[in-house]
């Protein structure tokens, strides 16, 4: 039932998006079809169709008209984005194939991702495969990878494999970045736990794949490996952000200004969170792992400068994870769907000779600071809620017998 229900939203994100595919103007197509993507457009924005190894021949440019720009096949993303990006290239000489080999390589990630929390919470990954976002963002950008390398974090952490869970987080940051912040509550909650040898292990792991994954592209080019995150911090809070930094101002605010204060707000938003859930480990006796990694990720979206309308996907898995009231789920896609229809029926509009802004204006308005208050609110909601997890499957001690099933990791006896 679930990998039936994924199938269907994967089909229909595919043929969503694949009314671009063959347009004579994709521009003019993307926004009024609501079928833009980015796999498309960075095809040929970032030179993918030249089919150059990514990083090693790259770098960040300005242009003569002083905007900023990526070359060789460099994508604005960490490595394993990149090269995943860089692979199905090689095959085709198209965006539209590129767009039909893509999706092809990243639906079955999202089969793994609702198959990894069923195993976990069972029918509660029906938030994850009946989620609106999927139709969306499947194949928008490529986060469908850093969901399932971070779900899959998540079930080794739940079956107290913490190596695998320490490794596939690396992964999830040399993906998207935002995994990386998830090993801090990784090491409190062994920490807290007293397993020092498993926290030595998770952090090996996490250490050796960073560098496995990144070493080759440091020390053939540094300049390559860097400058995805050169182009982040040159990003401005433009009218492409989608974030709070842009329309939350009547003036645009310095990059420069938010290249500390963001920084600063995620930091202070992790210690709030950590200090939070240590306290409440000491007084239940169960560091609240799965709750602080939803409260960090909730603080890391609303205070980026870039809100991409896709990182509503990485929300999914907490929703399942964790015993919230259905209304926040709810509420969330809703501040989603307006904000997804209302941003790209607006771009239509101020295209057009005669544009419109009446209902995709406010729509935009209501998506964007719906998220951003209902992303604040969960970061709180989060911190407060208990674990949705099935007990760990039991282990086999001897041929033919097996122990007794373990508690759910977040939980304790009463």
């Amino acid at each position: 039932m679930l990998l039936v229900c994924v199938g269907l939203f994967t089909v229909g994100g595919y043929l969503l998006k694949a009314q671009c595919i063959g347009v004579d103007n994709y521009n003019a197509k993307r926004d009024k079809a609501l079928c833009s993507n980015d796999i498309q457009v960075l095809f040929w924005h970032r030179h993918l169709d030249q089919h150059r190894f990514p990083y090693i021949h790259g770098k960040l440019i300005t242009l003569p008209d002083g905007s900023i720009d990526l070359t060789g096949g460099t994508v604005e993303y960490p490595v394993l984005t990149g090269l995943f990006a860089w692979f199905p290239a090689l095959f085709v000489s198209s965006d539209g194939g590129y767009l039909r080999l893509s999706a092809l390589l990243l639906a079955p990630f999202s089969f793994l991702t609702v198959f990894l929390l069923s195993r976990m919470v069972r029918w509660r990954a029906l938030l994850y495969a009946l989620a609106p976002p999927l139709i969306w963002y499947s194949f928008h950008n490529w986060d469908l990878l850093v969901v399932c390398a971070t779900t899959a974090a998540l079930y080794f952490w739940w079956r107290e494999r913490f190596a695998w869970a320490g490794a596939l987080l690396a992964i999830g940051g040399w993906l998207k970045f935002w995994p990386l912040l998830l090993v801090v509550p990784l090491a409190l909650d062994l920490w807290h736990r007293k397993k020092r040898q498993s926290l030595w292990s998770a952090a090996g792991a996490f250490v050796w794949v960073s560098v496995l994954v990144n070493v080759y592209f440091i020390v053939r080019s540094p300049a390559g490996w860097w400058a995805p995150y050169a182009f982040q911090k040159a990003r401005a809070a433009d009218i492409t952000a989608n974030s709070i930094w842009y329309w939350g101002f009547s003036k645009p605010v310095a990059t420069s200004t938010l290249n500390t204060v963001v920084p600063l707000l995620v930091l202070l938003g992790m210690v709030i969170a950590c200090g939070y859930g240590w306290r409440r480990a000491q007084r239940e006796g169960v560091f609240p792992f799965l709750q602080v990694c939803g409260a960090i990720l909730a603080v890391f979206m609303v205070t980026n400068k870039a809100h991409s309308p896709q990182y509503a996907l990485w929300l999914l898995p907490f929703f399942c994870l964790l015993r919230l009231r259905w209304g926040w789920w709810t509420a969330y896609m809703v501040a989603d769907l307006l904000m997804y229809f209302g941003l790209f029926r607006w771009y239509y509009a101020l295209g057009s000779p005669a544009p419109d802004y009446g209902l995709p204006y406010e729509a935009l308005i209501l998506g964007i600071w719906g998220r951003a208050a209902l992303l604040v609110l969960l970061f709180v909601v989060f911190l407060r809620a208990e674990p949705a997890l099935d007990p760990v499957p039991a282990r086999r001690s001897v041929p033919g017998g097996r122990d007794a099933a373990r508690e759910p990791a977040g939980h304790r006896s009463q």
